[in-house]
């Protein structure tokens, strides 16, 4: 019975997909866990007005948001991390696992700049892993597009989503498949551009669809075999319809351990205050448009 309603349940994602849309919306629980906090990382820390933990419900599993909030937002950013993309949020927004990650120990600089952060996990049915190819999934897709369209209706402004490295198959995937609950944009950080068995990269999906504004961001000297700077030119071109698309290049910072972990050049290690005052900025100029 239990394989049945998991059977049912892809086959109702697959056809909201087909129509534009996200699976049908089912109650939220939010839970404010702190007023007038301080989010700090080993990176950086920045005064929040709420930390917030939400349960987005879609397609029968749960996904758990951790959100950290700030007066007068410009948007919200939802944040994939890369490696396995399951964080263990715990019932309080405790992060379990990926605290090192670039964009979960840069969010205070996010929220520096005015930007609601939501850091996401993995569903309910994955909770270990988003390896194995959910990431580039229809039902991811639609996870998705189920939890924008709740922190569009919570905030009232621009979501966007911003992943870094194997979170920018996540982003690019839900660029590429939704209509309806699409983002009003996109940020791929040090994205995973060569097959590997793990999972997905960004060629693989419907990049030429994606007509949202978009920013690039990678390191020169990223040493990591499946983020190759080579490509980046190429991933440009592939997304020849975003409006407007710009790619930043960075130099610099400080290179310690394995080159596709987060404490080297794959992580931005060292200028993160740079990368992020970029991406915050992309992200306030759109609104403006």
């Amino acid at each position: 019975m239990r394989n049945l309603r998991t059977i049912l349940c892809l086959i109702a994602v697959h056809a909201a997909l087909a129509a534009g849309l996200t699976a049908q919306a089912e109650p939220t629980t939010v839970r404010v866990v702190a007023r007038d906090a301080r989010s700090t990382t080993d990176t950086a820390s920045a005064p929040v007005h709420t930390i917030e933990v939400h349960d987005v419900r879609t397609r029968g599993v749960v996904i758990r948001l951790r959100v950290e909030t700030v007066p007068d937002p410009a948007a919200v950013a939802i944040l994939f991390a890369g490696g396995k993309g399951a964080m263990n949020l715990a019932e309080d927004g405790a992060i379990g696992w990926g605290r090192g990650n670039f964009l979960i120990r840069s969010r205070p600089l996010l929220s520096r700049h005015g930007i609601v952060t939501a850091i996401i996990d993995a569903p309910s049915d994955h909770r270990w892993s988003l390896h194995g190819g959910f990431r580039g999934s229809a039902a991811h897709a639609a996870d998705i597009g189920a939890v924008i369209d709740h922190l569009r209706r919570a905030y009232g402004v621009p979501v966007w989503l911003i992943g870094t490295s194997r979170g920018s198959v996540s982003v690019a995937n839900a660029a590429g498949r939704l209509r309806e609950s699409k983002p009003d944009g996109i940020v791929l950080s040090t994205s995973v551009m060569i097959f590997n068995q793990r999972g997905s990269q960004v060629f693989e999906f419907d990049l030429d669809k994606i007509a949202l504004p978009v920013l690039i961001v990678h390191h020169r000297d990223d040493e990591c075999w499946v983020t190759p700077p080579g490509k980046v030119p190429a991933l440009a071109k592939a997304l020849e319809r975003a409006q407007p698309l710009k790619v930043l290049l960075y130099d610099g910072g400080v290179a310690t351990g394995n080159p596709c972990q987060a404490r080297h050049h794959h992580g931005f290690n060292g200028i993160e205050d740079r990368v992020i005052a970029d991406i915050a900025t992309w992200i306030k100029a759109r609104g403006r448009e």
